[in-house]
Formats: C-alpha cells, sequence, structure tokens
C-alpha cells in the first residue's frame, strides 16, 4: 500500500476515534473508569495528550525524520506489540508507528487497559485501506501461539524481560532472526536551573499525573533550593492539582514506614498521605515517592548517568538549558505527560526502527 494512503487512512480513523459522537470510545472510557483501572481525569488527559500531538504536519515531519517512504517501509514484516497498561493508552504510539509503517500489525492488549486501545484500532480497520495489511489484537497471548514474527516491541522492568522472553519462546512466537525493541525505562529527572523560575504547576503536572507511574513521569527533582525552601508553594500546588485530578491509587503502608524513618533521622520531607516528597536519599524502591536533590545541570547529569538504564528523559524548563551528556534525552518539562506523536521511547525513535532491515 502506498505511504500516502496509510497517512490518509491513520489521519481520518485518529479523528474518528476521537469524534465526541464516537460510542465506541465512549464506552471503553465509561468501563475504564467503572472498573478501576484509570481515573476520569487522567483518561480525559490521555485523550486530549493524543488529540493534540496527532495532524498531518506531525506526522508528514516523523515519517520524513524516519526516512520511511514507499520503497524503505516495513511491508511484508510481522510486528508483534505487547502494550504496557500503567498509564491509559501508553500503546498508541507503538500500534501507530506499526501501521504506519506498512507492517501487518499484532497487538497484545494490555490486562490492565483492556478497553481503550482496541477502539482505535477497530477504527483504524473501519477505514477500509488496511484490508491488504492485517491488523489484529488479542487479550491473551496464547491465542497468536506459531505466529512468526520478525520484530516484537515490549517495555517492562529489567526483571521482567527474560520472563517475558522466556513465553514467547514457549508460544513459539519468535525465531533466531526476530528483532526485539525492549523499553526498560521506569522514570525521568527534572533540572530546574532557574531559582526565579521553578514552573511549579508544570512540575506538580510531571511529578503526580498517573500517580507518578508513567516512565516519563518525574521521580527525580534537581533544584537550586532546598525542599525545604518551596514545600510550603509546592504543597498548595499539589492539593490544587488533586482537587481536579484526584489520584487513582493509595499506596502501601510502606509509604508511612518510609515517611516515619524520614522523621527518625530528621530528613527533609513532604508527607502528603497518598505521595511523598522526601531531600535525597536515593532508594527509588517504591511507587508514589519523588525525591529532591539541590542541585545545578552537573548534578543532574551525575544522576542520570546513574539512573543508566532505568532513565527515559531528562526534563528542563528553558530550551537553553544544556545537561552534559544527555542533550539527545532533554525535553522541555511542558511536555513531560503529554509528548510529541514522534517522541523516542528510551532514545529509539520506534517508525525509523520498525523500517530497518
Amino acid at each position: 500500500m502506498h505511504l500516502e494512503k496509510r497517512i490518509s487512512a491513520l489521519l481520518e480513523a485518529t479523528q474518528n476515534w476521537l469524534n465526541k459522537d464516537n460510542e465506541y470510545l465512549s464506552t471503553a472510557y465509561d468501563q475504564t473508569v467503572r472498573e478501576g483501572f484509570f481515573s476520569f481525569e487522567d483518561v480525559k488527559y490521555a485523550l486530549l495528550a493524543i488529540r493534540e500531538a496527532v495532524s498531518e504536519t506531525a506526522v508528514r515531519d516523523w515519517v520524513q525524520r524516519a526516512g520511511l517512504s514507499d520503497t524503505s517501509s516495513a511491508e511484508g514484516q510481522n510486528v508483534l506489540c505487547l502494550h504496557a497498561g500503567n498509564i491509559p493508552l501508553v500503546g498508541f504510539q507503538d500500534a501507530f508507528a506499526a501501521i504506519l509503517s506498512g507492517a501487518t500489525y499484532y497487538g497484545k492488549i494490555s490486562r490492565k487497559d483492556p478497553y481503550l486501545l482496541p477502539t482505535f484500532l477497530n477504527e483504524v480497520k473501519k477505514t477500509g485501506v488496511f484490508s491488504d495489511i492485517d491488523i489484529q489484537w488479542v487479550h491473551n497471548l496464547k491465542h497468536l501461539e506459531g505466529l512468526q514474527t520478525d520484530k516484537i516491541l515490549f517495555a517492562g522492568s529489567e526483571d521482567s524481560v527474560p520472563g517475558v522472553k522466556q513465553r514467547i519462546e514457549e508460544l513459539h512466537l519468535a525465531s533466531s532472526k526476530t528483532r526485539y525493541l525492549v523499553r526498560t525505562a521506569h522514570f525521568s529527572i527534572a533540572c530546574l536551573a532557574n531559582p526565579q523560575d521553578l514552573r511549579m504547576e508544570e512540575l506538580v503536572e510531571a511529578v503526580f499525573r498517573y500517580g507518578g507511574k508513567g516512565c516519563r513521569s518525574v521521580a527525580i527533582v534537581v533544584a537550586p533550593v532546598g525542599l525545604d525552601e518551596v514545600k510550603s508553594e509546592l504543597t498548595d500546588h499539589v492539593r490544587d492539582f488533586w482537587s481536579k485530578n484526584p489520584q487513582q491509587e493509595s499506596p502501601g503502608p510502606r509509604l508511612k514506614y518510609r515517611y516515619a524513618y524520614n522523621r527518625a533521622i530528621t530528613r527533609t520531607q513532604v508527607w502528603l498521605n497518598d505521595f511523598l516528597l522526601q531531600e535525597g536519599g536515593l532508594e527509588m524502591d517504591q511507587d508514589f515517592i519523588c525525591y529532591w536533590v539541590q542541585g545545578d545541570e552537573q548534578k543532574a547529569a551525575e544522576l542520570a548517568a546513574g539512573a543508566g538504564d532505568r532513565l527515559q528523559s531528562v526534563y528542563v524548563t528553558d530550551s537553553e538549558t544544556r545537561i552534559p551528556g544527555f542533550e539527545e534525552r532533554t525535553e522541555l518539562l511542558s511536555v513531560a505527560q503529554a509528548p510529541p506523536l514522534d517522541w523516542k521511547p528510551d532514545g529509539t525513535d520506534t517508525l525509523e526502527w520498525l523500517t530497518e532491515r
């Protein structure tokens, strides 16, 4: 199929999918919220972010940068996307990229986000343009047993990767020639270099949206001032954010134990009942904690280097700010939870990777 037809069809499908009169999406939205997968506010935010990200200009720019063309595509390849479910519609970019690339798309829908993405995939199939490109998805990987794939994309912790690959082998989904794109990034860092412009609203959005569960969520803040100097202002912004965006999940008792431990050693912290901000002590051993570190761009670079494969992005508030050694991973804090369509998970352009032979 010609690239132009794929672009037009995907844009049409996305527009139809996001139409306010789309009953299938509305039903999936309601089910997702009613069954407790994600909050109403977080799903709404994710859908709005996709609406802003997907445009003809954005798609064409991505295609050009990735080198995708009628003669350089993934046509004839089977691509399997094992979609994550830690935040709503986190698998949208992978599905969009796989179909745009010309590959035959197979998706394993996450049990933690079972309803939303299939409504988009259904809308793509309804265009009737992709009859020569198979688009299939399942909720149980076993239903794809025996499928020979050329490329597999999935995300998870480093500890989970061997188990996923073992399951793929058991189901005969890969051969010795199958290529993998494995994402293991777990969190991001924000560097607030300007003491006069800490961008509290943007920071709170980046830390607290989705309960901090996304790999683009900020887990470490590097700032020129200590936490004690901003804790009052920061708490006010968090309370305001939560009044409009209630946190879906509550932490387990371990968070209270950490709070009690911090008190015992007189560590500066901000206790928010369902979330904890603490100064230093970068244990990175549980959710619902954000760490505050006093420092500058060099300190942010040191922490980013120490994070290794767990790091997704480093956010700054000024496009002129440089994080030594991480220029390719640096983004503006304002887009932390609403990335562009062509953003690079774990530093890899998904569309470019899909078209490589």
